[in-house]
């Protein structure tokens, strides 16, 4: 261990306070780094007492044995950091699954396990570490955590818990209890009235599978904290405040993937839950006893189990709540979208989700003896059923009856046939009023029942762990297409949130029916993709410039499963062909890799986080082949697509996502300089799939290397002399050239490259058509490519 302070640091703070007669109070500031690098350094350290202001730094590629639980007590302005420092892998604190006294009641208090405890902790943030706490048991004895934040006794909120980029796995995974778990945070008062709870809380970014429990949970217990459904105020003393958990990628946990307990006004967005509850029954996401919980841009999938099984939906509102919403949300491969409780509760909207082939139905409606819930809301949410499976839309499975709810501009389409299910007339103050059910029995008391197809645009796709923030054009399929009969069908909903699941504007007056407001076709023209050595050599294609990137800057926005660059043009663009070249390993992932890509106009090509703008070109579900050696992969558009000139600051910003299942893992590592061309420079940029070599290129380029090299100028389908002539007269032209003044090689010029394929093709009767495109092409077809365009064989590889 290596501390950044010569002189002990409480012995500095004492001198400096009796040396210059300071009146202290508490901690003056001095803050260290310490770097653990060693068993050693981390045992020492363990329980240590930090100042504000101190790094507490693990070392990359190592891997430390125990439980670090640090008393680790910041100030606004001064927070202590836990963190990774050097190069390679983030590193593991492996707890083993031991069990440890109470951190200050070793005989009374109950033990702790966790990788990392944070006790009566505030102003702390951790960052990049893995962390698992596994014995190889799945004993179901104690509540073994990966990060346990744990406040009890202070009668305060402890403030600013921040925890980010941590992956987090294997804590005793066959366990299906619901108070331990990845990442948890709960208040208590076990020897005092004195309630504790938490303010300023993130979580966000990290990856937890294979979790037993619960992947990430909060609760405040010991605490008197009102029932939110009858509480009159705005917010609860004791109530978490201030919860924001976005971008987790949650998987494989016993239980629930995500539990919002005792919050007011929590945010829970683009996140995604995978194989929920595998060791017992619960919904995916989420909320109980809370006020103004928004689920919202979330992915659930695969929370499955026995026909029979209770509350295995995507997102479940639940009881002891008010104003809870459930919005933008996409569920697939679940037995239901959402569960209702019918025990207490208020105000609930599912709104402007979407649910592909979730097994059984729609709602599931819990506790089916009770009716305490009141004004739940469900609109405008499309609901999509393949032809193998046949929904019962209300209580699927079980017969459950819905209670106070209102349902209205709903599409719910099959394939096959389903019914609205057996007690789905049956249920107290329920209204059903303008919902479209294709090929599914609608339930007798609808006031307006709409039995056409909804024609939406190409449903049946089922992609997995989409980006929910910018990638959610690759479920574009659901949206309604231009001949719907459902465009400005819908009632008119006060209150509505505003927009759509894809982003758009919803009108305050008619709306739409479905998840979706139509406003045109989806933007963004067809694409062809080829293989090959394809990348123009230097000085034969505009090619755009990136913004570099720099030790100290990064121009993009990046997460595990995007990848996004900034840049600007000085000229108009027609842009027609995106290169990518990347590594891909075929043994882990046999299939072909789909991708997503978005062209977006941003106001500041260099902020930290680019806030997207119009935009301008969206491609889904492209294929992308496994690439030998010395190929590129090459998007090329149908047409081109002009990029106006950008001014100051403006720009736009390219996005890649994934697709579907599988999907690349999105990686920078720093930007490097390719080679210089006409207009700018390619670059060098991060990217794996399953742990791959990082290594992967992408410009953006005016050629069309779709087009084979062809002579023949005047179109007579031969190269002659006539030819020539043709070329002669537009020598000199150096940019915007076509094929009829004599640009054979597509480059949008006239030289001598071109009078080079004239010389070749002398003679020549039969010729490629110059506007076939060549899909994917063979290996000989490829060959013929390479030698015909005469590409350089300079790579891009460093």
């Amino acid at each position: 261990m290596q501390s950044s302070c010569t002189l002990n640091k409480r012995f500095t703070q004492s001198l400096l306070c009796g040396i210059l007669s300071i009146g202290c109070y508490g901690s003056v500031a001095i803050s260290a780094d310490y770097h653990i690098s060693t068993q050693a350094d981390f045992d020492t350290y363990r329980q240590a007492t930090f100042s504000p202001g101190d790094n507490i730094l693990l070392e990359r590629d190592k891997v430390f044995t125990g439980m670090f639980a640090p008393r680790a007590v910041g100030t606004p302005g001064n927070v202590i950091t836990i963190s990774a420092y050097g190069t390679g892998n983030k590193p593991i604190i492996n707890n083993n699954g031991v069990i440890h006294n109470h951190p200050s009641r070793p005989t009374s208090g109950d033990p702790v396990s966790a990788g990392l405890l944070l006790y009566n902790s505030e102003y702390v943030e951790v960052s990049n570490l893995e962390i698992t706490n596994n014995n190889g048991g799945d004993q179901d004895d104690d509540d073994l955590m990966g990060i346990y934040v744990l406040g009890e006794d202070q009668g305060k909120a402890l403030n600013h818990i921040y925890l980010q980029d941590n992956y987090i796995h294997h804590v005793n995974g066959a366990v299906e209890k619901n108070m331990r778990g990845g990442i948890h945070v709960h208040g208590k008062s076990p020897t005092s009235s004195n309630a504790t709870t938490y303010n300023d809380v993130r979580i966000v970014n990290n990856v937890i599978d294979q979790i037993g429990g619960v992947g990430i949970g909060t609760d405040i217990s010991n605490a008197d904290i009102e029932h939110a459904h009858t509480f009159t105020g705005t917010h609860r003393e004791n109530a978490i405040k201030n919860l924001y958990v976005a971008h987790n990628w949650i998987g494989n946990t016993g239980r629930n993937s995500m539990i919002a307990r005792d919050t007011d006004y929590a945010v829970v967005e683009y996140n995604t839950s995978a194989n929920s509850s595998r060791h017992s029954t619960g919904n995916s996401f989420y909320n109980f006893k809370t006020i103004g919980t928004v689920f919202q841009y979330n992915e659930a999938y695969g929370n499955v189990g026995d026909p029979g099984d209770h509350d295995r939906g995507g997102f479940d509102a639940d009881y002891y709540s008010k104003g809870t919403v459930i919005q933008y949300n996409y569920s697939h491969g679940n037995h239901w979208l959402g569960s209702i409780m019918k025990k207490p509760m208020t105000d609930t909207i599912f709104r402007y989700n979407l649910s592909v082939n979730d097994l059984y139905g729609a709602y599931h409606y819990g506790f089916e003896n009770d009716s305490d819930m009141t004004d739940t809301r469900v609109y405008n949410n499309t609901h999509y059923f393949k032809s193998s499976l046949s929904p019962e839309l209300i209580g699927p499975s079980l017969g459950r009856t819905p209670l106070e709810t209102t349902f209205n501009n709903n599409v719910f389409h099959s394939d096959s046939s389903g019914t609205a299910g057996a007690n789905a007339d049956n249920g107290t103050n329920v209204a059903y009023d303008t919902n479209v059910y294709h090929n599914i029995t609608p339930p007798t008391s609808e006031t307006n029942a709409l039995l056409s197809d909804p024609r939406l645009v190409s449903p049946g796709a089922e992609p997995y762990n989409i980006d929910m923030e910018f990638g959610r054009d690759a479920l574009a399929g659901y949206m309604l297409s231009a001949d719907s009969p459902y465009i400005d069908g819908g009632l008119t909903i006060a209150d509505n949130g505003g927009l759509d699941f894809w982003g758009r504007v919803v009108p305050n007056g008619s709306a739409d029916i479905g998840a979706g407001e139509f406003s045109g076709a989806v933007a963004g023209p067809a694409a062809t993709v080829l293989t090959g050595n394809l990348f123009p050599e230097p000085g034969g294609a505009q090619v755009i410039a990136a913004m570099p990137d720099g030790p100290n800057n990064k121009f993009g926005d990046d997460s595990s499963n995007s990848l996004t660059q900034t840049f600007q043009v000085d000229s108009t663009f027609d842009l027609k062909t995106i290169f990518l070249d990347y590594e891909y390993d075929s043994n882990s992932d046999p299939s072909d890799i789909l991708i997503n890509m978005e062209l977006f106009e941003i106001a500041d090509v260099g902020a930290s986080t680019i806030i997207p703008g119009t935009s301008r070109l969206v491609l889904t579900a492209l294929s992308m082949p496994e690439l030998s050696a010395n190929e590129e992969a090459a998007i090329v558009l149908d047409s081109p697509f002009s990029l106006p000139a950008t001014t100051g600051t403006a720009g736009y910003a390219l996005r890649l996502t994934n697709g579907g299942s599988p999907g690349f893992e999105w990686l920078r590592t720093v930007s490097t300089p390719g080679s210089v061309y006409d207009f700018g420079q390619a670059y060098e940029d991060g990217i794996e799939k399953s742990g791959g070599e990082r290594d992967f290129v992408m410009a953006l380029s005016d050629v069309d290397v779709s087009l084979v090299d062809s002579a023949d100028f005047n179109g007579d389908g031969d190269v002659d002399g006539r030819d020539f002539l043709v070329w002669q007269s537009g020598l000199g032209i150096t940019s915007g050239a076509q094929i009829t003044d004599g640009d054979a090689d597509n480059d949008h010029d006239v030289d001598a490259d071109d009078l080079t394929v004239w010389t070749d093709q002398y003679g020549n009767q039969t010729l490629i058509s110059s506007a076939t495109p060549v899909p994917e092409p063979s290996t000989a077809i490829l060959a013929g490519l390479c030698s015909i365009a005469a590409i350089s064989s300079r790579r891009f590889r460093q």
